[in-house]
């Protein structure tokens, strides 16, 4: 056998062990603070950067806690560097923010 076909095996004999660990890719991280409280959610960037952003929101009906539903999904306005936001759901629905970039 070839010395890569040994080297190749034997990674996949420690992957397969649980000796051999990759660390997960690391995402882009925006200097954004991102919270919510019951029905509605608030997204807050700073730093100065010129990135541009805005906060989605799922409104979820949660009346079945076994199947929550997304009953509509609000869109902030987008916004270039920084700034706050904050949408609110109607009703008893719960909201479930995220920020979008672009």
């Amino acid at each position: 056998m070839r010395v890569k076909t040994l080297l190749g095996l034997a990674a996949c004999a420690a992957a397969t062990a649980g000796v051999l660990t990759v660390p997960p890719a690391q995402a882009a991280q925006l200097p954004c603070f991102l919270s919510g409280s019951g029905s509605s959610a608030s997204a807050t960037c700073y730093s100065g950067a010129s990135y541009t952003w805005r906060l989605v929101v799922d409104c979820v009906d949660t009346s079945n806690a076994r199947w929550p539903k997304i009953v509509s999904t609000l869109r902030g306005d987008y916004i270039t560097g920084d700034g706050t936001e904050t949408l609110s759901c109607s009703g008893s629905l719960r909201a479930d923010g995220r920020i979008e970039t672009k």
